[in-house]
């Protein structure tokens, strides 16, 4: 398996991606937003939220068993290096759409894919 300790779910590795994104954003109530006198009204919920789409182009069974595994409870807690340091916090988050292809060489040998977002709580 290809793990480095790029990620974790519940403390356990997972397999690295072939690519990673990291969004953060900022939570805002309903009621934020620019009336008539142009300047912004903001009134922020929660700051520096985090999603994370990861892609797997070429995973082994095993592999893809042990990533559905970890990211089919409810929610879950992840842990990733970023910029060569590990998020000091661990995240509660949950998968939302997990897209997953499986394909054949010539061989019968299966290739896997996965390209799954997950969400902060």
């Amino acid at each position: 398996m290809r793990q480095n300790e790029f990620w974790r779910v519940d403390g356990v590795t997972m397999p690295t991606p072939d690519t990673f994104k990291l969004t953060e954003y900022d939570l805002d109530k309903a009621t934020t937003g620019r009336p008539e006198s142009g300047y912004l009204n903001r009134d922020r919920v929660r700051a520096s939220l985090h999603k994370y789409d990861f892609t797997f182009n070429d995973l082994t069974e095993a592999e893809a068993k042990l990533i559905r595994n970890a990211i089919m409870p409810a929610q879950f807690s992840v842990e990733v290096r970023f910029l060569s340091d590990w998020e000091t916090t661990l995240r509660t988050m949950y998968a939302g759409d997990k897209e997953w292809e499986m394909r054949f060489d010539d061989s019968g040998r299966v290739h896997i894919g996965l390209t799954v977002t997950l969400s902060e709580y």
